[in-house]
């Protein structure tokens, strides 16, 4: 660990509060996602980063968590929890007001609870602006006809926020046996009679069951999760931007914290833990289905249990957005590395109806076409009325 790194997480530890002044004028450095640097915005002035990957490792995980860890793996920070929505943010304590990423609610900073947490053992710095972000959220509103046309320009994003979510990854290797009743399809020919008494044939379908059984390995390699609450409540699409390059990860350095939110996990290990066992557990049972083959099956059986288990805690960018439009409340997010944008957002009333009026058009032409070609006519009939 470089001294410079050294000095910043023993001040992190000691006082909650990460401080950076500007060699040139005193005033406070932020992370700069698009230089990938240390910057002043009030003079110009940069201090550069460097990154590693000496320190990011997998901590074992066999018996008790809680014994396992080493103490030094923990640290405490002062935490703000949203009245709204439950989210925990890592504060501040001289802040005076904190907005909430995730549901956009904004409360005077109380005093902020200590917390015993796990230290990230690694964090993806920000690749992407906030400029760069607006940009792909305008971007991604024009993929869709149906968006209203002053949405890019009347949505209210003042509440974007660049935000370091945590997650946990899991490696394991699984072993499973499984047993299973494999049916396959074949085809008779039956003999009847119809309603009018004729003698007739069908072709009936009929299933030959036979037992199989076997085993399937496989190795599970940062298996990600999310470890906040609050982004899978208020963003339900939200494994649609997930998809990060962990290759990218670093050495945790919480001075790329400096100028962003930092959420802490809600989610412990212990539950985390409990998700990616389920996870597994499922695709093992989806892999051994596969083996076991057929057109239909009965009375899977799979036995799967894992070895060699191991985590990591680590903090991914992304930026969150609730923002109004006439309004209404929508939510967006924007992957801090790739970019990737997934959301909701409104739909123009008129294009809707347009588009309504345009189907029942085609469907009206469609059924006249057929009419035509198949002979139909409309027949009229004409009423004589004598007094």
């Amino acid at each position: 660990m470089d001294p410079a790194t050294e000095a910043t997480l023993r001040q992190l530890r000691e006082t909650d509060l990460l401080r950076a002044p500007c060699p040139g004028c005193g005033a406070q450095l932020v992370f700069q996602a698009d230089t990938q640097q240390l910057g002043c915005t009030h003079c110009g002035a940069t201090q550069a980063l460097e990154f590693s990957q000496n320190r990011l490792k997998e901590n074992e995980l066999t018996g008790d968590i809680d014994q396992e860890l080493d103490p030094s793996r923990y640290v405490e920070q002062q935490l703000f929890s949203c009245p709204s929505c439950g989210a925990r943010t890592r504060v501040a304590a001289d802040a005076p007001t904190l907005n909430c990423g995730f549901c956009g609610s904004r409360a005077i900073n109380p005093e902020a609870q200590r917390t015993r947490l796990i230290e990230p053992a690694g964090v993806l710095p920000f690749r992407l602006s906030r400029e760069a972000a607006v940009e792909r959220f305008r971007r991604w509103i024009g993929t869709s006809w149906l968006a209203p046309n002053d949405l890019a320009k009347a949505a209210n994003l003042d509440n974007l926020h660049g935000m370091y979510v945590p997650f946990w990854t899991f490696d394991a290797e699984a072993h499973s046996d499984w047993d299973g009743e494999r049916g396959d399809y074949y085809y008779v020919t039956v003999s009847g009679t119809d309603g009018r008494g004729n003698r007739v044939t069908r072709q009936e379908r009929r299933t030959n069951w036979t037992h199989h059984s076997g085993t399937h390995d496989d190795f599970y390699d940062d298996l990600l999760l999310p470890a906040s609450r609050g982004l899978t409540r208020h963003h339900k699409n939200a494994e649609e931007v997930l998809d990060y390059d962990l290759q990218e990860v670093v050495d945790y350095d919480p001075r790329v914290l400096l100028g962003w939110e930092a959420e802490v996990y809600d989610l412990d290990l212990h539950a985390g833990r409990a998700q990616a066992h389920d996870i597994i557990r499922q695709r093992e049972r989806d892999a051994c289905s596969e083996l076991l083959g057929g057109d239909t099956q009965r009375d899977l059986r799979v036995d799967t249990s894992l070895s060699y288990e191991s985590f990591k805690h680590l903090l991914l960018p992304l930026w969150l957005c609730a923002y109004t439009y006439r309004g209404k409340l929508y939510h967006f997010l924007v992957n801090g590395q790739t970019g990737k944008v997934s959301g909701s957002r409104p739909l123009s009333f008129w294009k809707v109806l347009l588009l309504v009026l345009l189907g029942l058009l085609v469907a009206g032409a469609a059924l006249y076409i057929w009419n035509d070609a198949h002979g139909h006519t409309t027949v009229r009939t004409h009423f004589n009325y004598r007094p």
